[in-house]
């Protein structure tokens, strides 16, 4: 029994680890100047600041 909660731990340990190496290979050839860019443009035409100026989109209350 003793085993077993051993196992479960490093079991878990173990899948994060594969998942965070995992990650990483994903994410190596990207630019992070690039992506926060991306991520500027998109919180600039989709915010909530542009969204609240639609007429269609605000309401009288």
């Amino acid at each position: 029994m003793l085993w077993l909660l051993l196992l479960i731990p490093a079991g878990l340990i173990a899948l994060s680890i594969y998942f965070e190496r995992k990650r990483k290979v994903q994410t190596e050839g990207k630019d992070v100047k690039d992506e926060r860019a991306v991520l500027e443009e998109i919180y600039i035409t989709q915010g909530a600041g542009n969204k609240s100026n639609d007429p269609k989109l605000t309401k009288n209350l």
